[in-house]
């Protein structure tokens, strides 16, 4: 019983490991995990809404009207975060193209916009988790190293078994 307990955690471990190794191929050029017009991510900081410490799962949405919550790219800081707001306008330039005006006066072109509040998941605690996991430091330590010192094990047991006969 207790080796098939064991052996089912490495499973959920390789899982996981497999599952944010495949994370972080997905990034796009903002450093958001974009997968199947889904983007997943964290906020880099609270609001009335969503906390940093929640997991976003965001659908891409192209029918954008006035009045509408949306996760946008903020291009106009230092460093590409993610930001939520409310659209104040949105005009249409042609078919595939539209700009938006934010509550907060921020014109935008609809490639910058995520998604709408009402096509997002979220899951609360789960962002800090998956921040540590994404991590450069928590990757190495949670992921790799565990693995490396599994393999330097097997190494060794097929050693002595090689030893014994």
């Amino acid at each position: 019983m207790k080796k098939i307990a064991i052996n089912i955690l490495i499973i959920i471990y390789f899982l996981v490991a497999l599952l944010i190794t495949y994370f972080l191929l997905s990034y796009n050029k903002y450093n958001t995990v974009e997968i199947n017009n889904k983007y997943i991510l964290t906020l880099k900081e609270d609001n009335e809404k969503y906390k940093k410490s929640d997991l976003l799962i965001i659908s891409k949405e192209n029918e954008l009207e006035n009045n509408d919550y949306v996760f946008y790219y903020d291009t106009y800081a230092s460093n590409v975060i993610v930001k939520y707001d409310k659209i104040a306008k949105v005009e249409k330039i042609n078919e595939g193209e539209q700009e938006v005006i934010l509550d907060n006066e921020l014109v935008l072109s609809s490639e910058n916009i995520l998604g709408k509040e009402k096509n997002t998941v979220s899951y609360h605690l789960l962002g800090t988790i998956f921040n540590i996991l994404t991590s450069k430091w928590g990757y190495l330590l949670i992921i790799i190293f565990p693995m490396l010192i599994a393999f330097v094990y097997e190494i060794y047991s097929i050693i002595n078994e090689i030893k014994r006969k």
